[in-house]
């Protein structure tokens, strides 16, 4: 009886086994793609083999007869493409919940779904993160909205149109600090805007174009109060606008912080937070008693004129062409207050000016050494003297320079 059970067992085994072998390839993906492989070849060689048998196999487009087989290939082919690209190239996304409370439609920057819509939209960048919430027409960026940078801080609130900044808005830091309130255009502050510095005091009020301060405006200190208020030539203070006036004219451009040396009718004012110093007559000449900037010394190694920028001699008389003098001179009380409030990596060194303190920021000088040299190169231009500072003979780079109406 063990025997014949045993024996049954032993059939039944090789009988299953036998049906296992032969469902075993079915199971696995290699199986499945040689046969899915052969189906699609198999499909192909049909249609590109058939010998049409008579006209009605044919669609005749001009002068030539295509297969319908094969039209029938390609317009699946192109389907199947299209449909990829749609698929798996261009879109993400279908709806998606705001930032806020709202619920907007969410696409991939680079959407095919997103150029054909109208409306608020987010729109996410190649790396996935929420770069856009607001209004698109047709795929580009347009009307009111927000731009946000890859942690998500907000980069820009405000109107957008052909996809940049146009219009009214705000720009802030990467912490989220106001940077810029205002007008822009193509991107860049264009028009009247308020500047603000990384702590939040307002640093500019006034006009811009291209990005740059230009035109009227107002500048701040750090504690937010007005300095300087004057027109300002593509970020650049021009210096030369505050010679010839009177000193009351002078007194409404800067509002700042100053100092003034007197000597023997001799007046010099600091323009401390402008970095200039200012030679003043003491107004006994003038019908009105008022005085009158001679001349404006600017404490900077970059002379900015006419939209550009100089820093050596040769692009000074590149400018110029010859200097009009260029030689050894000694320096006045007003040379010595500006050399003295240069950077402390100037070449120059500075030197003592004795005297006694009036009041608040004013001082009685006495003396001053008066053998203290420079070497200077000055040009006559614009019925004006640039009157520009050197160390020695041979240098190329000024440190300081003066401007002043020439004779």
């Amino acid at each position: 009886m063990k025997s014949l059970f045993t024996t049954v067992i032993v059939a039944l085994r090789a009988r299953f086994n036998s049906l296992i072998a032969k469902i075993r390839p079915l199971l696995t993906v290699a199986f499945w793609r040689t046969k899915g492989v052969a189906i699609i070849r198999q499909f192909f060689n049909n249609i590109f083999n058939v010998k049409p048998k008579d006209k009605d196999d044919y669609y005749s487009v001009l002068r030539w007869r295509i297969s319908k087989k094969f039209a029938y290939a390609l317009a699946i082919l192109i389907g199947i493409v299209s449909l990829y690209y749609v698929l798996l190239l261009s879109p993400v996304a279908i709806v998606g919940k705001s930032s806020g409370n709202s619920s907007l439609p969410v696409y991939r920057y680079n959407s095919l779904a997103v150029r054909f819509y109208d409306g608020a939209c987010r729109i996410k960048a190649r790396d996935g993160h929420i770069a856009y919430e607001g209004s698109v027409s047709k795929g580009v960026v347009k009307g009111e909205g927000r731009l946000f940078d890859k942690e998500g801080e907000l980069v820009y609130d405000g109107t957008f149109d052909k996809n940049m900044f146009n219009g009214e808005g705000k720009l802030y830091y990467g912490d989220g600090e106001l940077k810029y309130e205002g007008a822009f255009q193509s991107n860049l502050m264009s028009g009247m805007g308020k500047l603000y510095a990384e702590s939040g005091s307002l640093q500019y009020d006034g006009e811009f174009i291209k990005g740059k301060k230009n035109g009227a405006g107002t500048l701040y200190n750090a504690a937010a109060t007005e300095i300087y208020k004057g027109n300002f030539v593509l970020d650049h203070i021009p210096y030369e606008e505050f010679v010839g006036k009177t000193a009351e004219e002078a007194a409404a451009m800067y509002l700042g912080k100053e100092s003034i040396y007197i000597a023997d009718g001799e007046f010099t004012t600091a323009f401390d937070e402008i970095d200039a110093v200012a030679q003043v007559t003491s107004g006994e000449d003038d019908i009105e008693g008022n005085g009158h900037i001679n001349s404006i010394t600017v404490l900077k190694d970059e002379f900015f004129f006419g939209g550009k920028s100089y820093k050596s001699l040769k692009t000074l008389e590149d400018y110029f062409g010859s200097a009009d003098f260029s030689g050894y001179t000694y320096c006045l009380l007003t040379d010595i207050v500006a050399i003295n409030r240069l950077p402390k990596e100037s070449p120059m060194e500075r030197s003592p000016i004795g005297g006694q303190d009036l009041f608040d920021n004013a001082y009685q000088v006495d003396d001053y050494d008066h053998n203290v040299e420079v070497y200077i190169h000055a040009f006559k231009k614009d019925k004006m003297l640039f009157t520009f500072y050197f160390t020695g003979s041979g240098e190329k780079n000024f440190f300081m320079y003066q401007i002043e109406v020439g004779e």
